[in-house]
């Protein structure tokens, strides 16, 4: 009995044997065309098993209920959504990167014509606007900046426009700038190409959006007119500005009530209502 189960076990490895045997002897040209016949036989079932799979895939999504469907629109928008804000945040950064990169030229290159090194040396710290304060009754910005970046309470500000104004309180990281158009700023400048001092004062902003002062002081030899203003710059004298930096244009002057100097409205540039940067002059 046992030797019966041992021969019915034995002949699947002896026909096996036999085979590789076979194949082993046969022309090795005629298993390329046999492996050939296999593969031209099964491609048009594994083509018909993709088909399918491809159909049962397309019907699987037509079966889909709407509340999948809506789900999946959902989160197509929300990818879809979150890759345009990313996107919108890069383009943020480099503008911003732009703009400061630009600032720092501008401010180089007013530093190099005012010369600051004629008599005292400043360090130029430049800080990002994060409160604008426009009311009719003060005009102050708060800067990102404080203590902690070693700002001291007076020191002067500046754009690539000029003067914006000066520092009155700090924090440990941020800081209050009166601005130039505020009433209560007061400077001494002069005019270009003229070194008697006069005296400025902010003076608020118009209706319309811009921004001015007040020059008083001004001798009465000095005649301004529409086609040929005059810069008023700062004054030596100005205490924690250099010497030479923009202040505004004056395009007409008239009699003081002393009747010794005169006086007139001073236009400041218009860009002090949009600025976001600015450069603190921190005196060394």
């Amino acid at each position: 009995m046992g030797k019966n189960t041992d021969t019915r076990n034995s002949k699947p490895l002896l026909f096996l044997g036999l085979f590789a045997f076979a194949w082993w002897g046969i022309p090795s040209t005629y298993k390329i065309v046999t492996k050939s016949a296999f593969t031209e036989f099964h491609a048009p079932i594994w083509e018909i098993s993709s088909r399918i799979d491809d159909l049962s895939n397309y019907w699987g999504h037509l079966s889909d209920s709407k509340q999948i469907l809506i789900s999946k629109g959902k989160e197509y928008r929300r990818i879809t959504t979150d890759l345009e804000i990313q996107k919108f945040t890069v383009e943020e950064k480099i503008e911003e990167i732009k703009r400061l990169k630009e600032i720092k030229s501008s401010v180089n290159i007013l530093v190099n014509e005012l010369n600051l090194n004629q008599t005292q040396q400043y360090k130029s710290i430049i800080a990002r606007v994060s409160i604008r304060k426009m009311s009719s009754w003060r005009q102050e910005l708060t800067i990102r900046k404080g203590i902690n970046q070693d700002l001291d309470v007076g020191s002067g500000v500046i754009f690539n426009g000029g003067i914006v104004g000066r520092i009155i309180s700090v924090g440990s990281g941020s800081s209050n700038i009166e601005l130039i158009t505020n009433p209560s700023f007061r400077i001494v400048g002069h005019f270009l190409g003229d070194e008697r001092p006069v005296t400025f004062q902010g003076n608020g902003i118009d209706l319309g959006g811009q921004p001015n002062g007040l020059v008083f002081d001004v001798p009465h030899d000095i005649k301004p007119t529409k086609n040929r203003p005059l810069k008023l710059v700062s004054s030596s004298l100005g205490g924690n500005y250099p010497k030479g930096i923009p202040i505004g244009t004056v395009f007409k002057l008239e009699g003081g009530e002393d009747g010794l100097f005169q006086s007139g409205k001073v236009i400041l540039d218009s860009r002090i209502n949009e600025i976001h940067e600015v450069t603190v002059l921190k005196a060394k």
